[in-house]
């Protein structure tokens, strides 16, 4: 059963008692991780509650607006910064998590990334053969070549030109309706993400789902976590309803890096070595427009469906951190990024449908940290080091070598003081350095502050995902990454919930 706010306004004696729910797991944070261990978990016998700060919505809540959907789809209403201003930190809520406004992108960790973890009870052959499970579970397939819009075939025609090496990507699409409105859910319920997959499951086995729900604190004693004390929010105003207390066998932590960490510090969880927190990648990015000749109309169609990777390399040997991949962005998006004001701002959002635009995302060796910044807001503090500037740099000429090969006719990065070429000649990588404030960088990943391993004074959990300093807590989200993952995390978020799902007591 999902419940809603609206139960517990007409039923305030839902439970046991009015405050209290008694289950053997509670899960906190419905996402790729969250959803697939709890429905795991819920498949093996256990009595699952699913904890959800986000609403529950249907695809008719789905309005492809923008003013509507982001302060409904991402933590801040998509305003989330590091503590210097540099990075936009996009952080989705809401049943499904971050799979509701994802783009649907599937690729497996690196084997050598795997590898790098040193995990005893977690190989790469472990690893991939969860992630091809979880891929049958999500339909993901490859994006057919006549499926791309006009902005991956640009994307596409310039790097074959160049003769860089580039492949259309894998997604997890049933009934694709190419809209182009991904990242604010997609009203067509196409995405066979968590909502859509893992949630039912659970359901199925009897598990519960509370949305509007957020957990406040775990109270703990010795090395056993014995309550999670929660508050029941209205949607809207997100003003109180009532307060929740959940009892529970085990609890699992799987509201993504940055809010999983707010959680365990909120309840002072014990930390010797100070780890929960630490070690934050971002997986940042930055990007650059094309105009043509042409009408492009990049927010219609398939969105981010084609791939390079010329400079992305896993081999220590080379120092090759990015991935390039066709941006996507609707109007409010496209003039937050644009710099400018007044006629001049406007002048350049009325080329906006002869814009093409590719972003650089960095596989970052730079490590930031989490804190709280007051009880509900994360501190995130993360200063680019120079040579992940540097490869960010590389990235911006590299992506406006690649448009002008497909013809654009001019290329805008778009620094504070925008930088307009007409010709890839005219560009000097030592004046692309993304300085901090200098141009607009956005990260939809972070990862790592939690992160697994063997040694306790340099991780949070064991290599099954257990704290290790409290016997029945878990972890089951992208904190767990030891390093950067240099791809999108979707499928490995997703195989390490139903790795951990797994392992669970019940």
């Amino acid at each position: 059963m999902i419940y809603t706010f609206e139960h517990f306004i007409k039923n305030p004696r839902l439970f046991t008692s009015p405050t209290q729910l008694e289950v053997d797991i509670c899960v906190v944070g419905s996402g790729a991780g969250g959803a697939t261990a709890a429905a795991i978990a819920a498949a093996r016998g256990a009595r699952v509650v699913l904890l959800e700060a986000g609403s529950f919505l249907l695809p008719s809540d789905l309005t492809q607006r923008e003013e509507d959907m982001y302060p409904k789809l991402f933590y801040e209403a998509g305003g989330r910064r590091t503590r210097n201003r540099a990075i936009r930190v996009m952080h989705g809520m809401g049943v499904g998590g971050s799979t509701i406004h994802n783009i649907n992108l599937c690729k497996r960790t690196p084997k050598s990334i795997i590898e790098s973890w040193q995990l005893t009870n977690l190989s790469s052959e472990k690893f991939h053969q969860i992630s091809g499970e979880t891929e049958t579970d999500l339909n993901v397939l490859k994006i057919e070549d006549k499926d791309f819009n006009e902005n991956n075939w640009l994307f596409k025609t310039g790097t074959e030109r160049l003769g860089y090496k580039g492949s259309a990507l894998f997604h997890n699409r049933k009934g694709c309706a190419q809209s182009g409105f991904c990242e604010l859910g997609c009203s067509f319920n196409a995405k066979m993400n968590a909502l859509r997959v893992y949630i039912p499951k659970l359901v199925q086995h009897n598990g519960i789902v509370l949305s509007d729900t957020q957990a406040l604190q775990l109270q703990w004693s010795g090395r056993r976590i014995h309550d999670l004390m929660a508050q029941v929010l209205h949607p809207i105003s997100r003003s109180k309803i009532c307060d929740l207390t959940i009892k529970a066998k085990s609890y699992v932590l799987s509201a993504g890096a940055l809010e999983s960490v707010l959680l365990a510090l909120r309840s002072r969880l014990p930390d010797p070595h100070r780890q929960v927190g630490r070690h934050l990648h971002l997986h940042p990015g930055v990007a650059v427009c094309g105009i043509f000749s042409h009408d492009v109309i990049m927010w219609k169609g398939i969105p981010q469906s084609y791939e390079c990777t010329e400079f992305l390399s896993f081999d220590e040997r080379e120092d090759k951190r990015l991935w390039l991949v066709g941006g996507s962005a609707h109007p409010t998006g496209v003039a937050g990024m644009l710099p400018g004001f007044g006629h001049e701002h406007a002048g350049l959002m009325k080329l906006y449908p002869k814009m093409a635009s590719i972003s650089a995302m960095l596989h970052d060796h730079t490590e930031g940290t989490v804190d709280a910044d007051g009880p509900l807001l994360p501190k995130i503090d993360y200063d680019l080091g120079a040579e992940d500037r540097e490869q960010l740099a590389r990235g911006l000429l590299e992506s406006s070598k690649i448009l002008f090969a497909a013809g654009a006719k001019k290329v805008y990065v778009p620094f504070r003081n925008l930088k307009e070429f007409t010709s890839a000649e005219q560009m000097r990588v030592d004046e692309l350095y993304p300085e901090n404030m200098a141009i607009d960088m956005v990260a939809v990943h972070p990862m790592s502050t939690m992160r697994m391993g063997t040694d306790q004074t340099s991780s949070v959990t064991d290599d099954f995902g257990r704290y290790h300093h409290l016997d029945n807590l878990w972890l089951a989200d992208s904190s767990l990454f030891p390093t950067s993952l240099g791809v999108p995390p979707q499928i490995s978020v997703y195989s390490i919930g139903r790795y951990v799902g797994g392992l669970l007591p019940i």
